[in-house]
């Protein structure tokens, strides 16, 4: 990913990407471990924008930390280009079966369930939940892959 202030910086797994556009506007680039071809992307205000590959999907699996932290088994959590990579991927996994979601989609979880402080104090009951449901309602539809 490439941060404003930092320039290149390396980290270990798609979900990283998109923790780090939480806290501020970047670019980032993801490589398919199945295809090699390279998904590319920006995060702006907690957003994605401007995917290439207009598709890719990211297969994460998370584990709890408390309340407005997430962690990621960065191992298992890679961004795909196409859904012929993740079902490919999928066939020889043998580790936990994460959540299979778009890109966008994993960035609006994140911003409602790790608010910014001001939203935090104002909405925090309301975001852990809704949250949490939206993760399920992901989680059951990873398992009709």
């Amino acid at each position: 990913m490439i941060l404003p202030q930092r320039g290149d910086v390396y980290v270990k797994c798609g979900a990283d990407i998109l923790l780090n556009g939480l806290k501020t506007d970047l670019e980032a680039e993801a490589q398919c471990p199945v295809c090699g071809y390279v998904t590319r992307f920006h995060t702006v205000k907690r957003r994605v924008e401007d995917l290439a590959p207009k598709d890719p999907m990211l297969h994460v699996v998370e584990f709890g930390m408390g309340a407005g932290h997430v962690g990621v088994e960065c191992e298992s959590t890679h961004i795909f280009d196409k859904k012929d990579c993740l079902t490919k991927w999928l066939s020889t996994y043998t580790g936990k079966r994460g959540l299979v979601i778009s890109l966008p989609e994993y960035m609006a979880s994140l911003s409602q369930r790790l608010p910014t402080k001001y939203h935090e104090r104002e909405h925090h009951s309301n975001t852990t939940q809704l949250g949490s449901r939206v993760l399920d309602d992901r989680k059951a539809s990873h398992d009709q892959l």
